[in-house]
């Protein structure tokens, strides 16, 4: 529902040359969904990896499950990343 309301005001504002049409607001937003996603997997992978070693350093034989759950924040990066490239796309 969020996304179609979303590619309705893209749609509007595409039409009415607006702000929020302008490749500059495009850029900002782009920065926005890298910078805010990165942030997150870095806040996320802190706690979990404090964690995580305490869990392996206690029973190492979950040092696999323990490593996936490490990777698991890098996907908020990545899909800031696709985010961004998607809105860039559009200037």
């Amino acid at each position: 529902m969020a996304v179609d309301t979303a590619v309705n005001a893209a749609a509007e504002a595409a039409a009415g040359g607006s702000f929020l049409s302008s490749p500059g607001a495009i850029a900002i937003g782009a920065a926005l969904a890298m910078g805010l996603s990165a942030l997150a997997a870095a806040w996320s992978q802190a706690s979990v990896g404090s964690s995580a070693m305490g869990l392996v350093s206690e029973r190492p034989e979950l040092s696999g499950n323990v490593l996936i759950w490490m990777a698991l924040p890098e996907v908020f990066a990545l899909l800031g990343f696709i985010i961004a490239f998607l809105l860039l796309g559009k200037v």
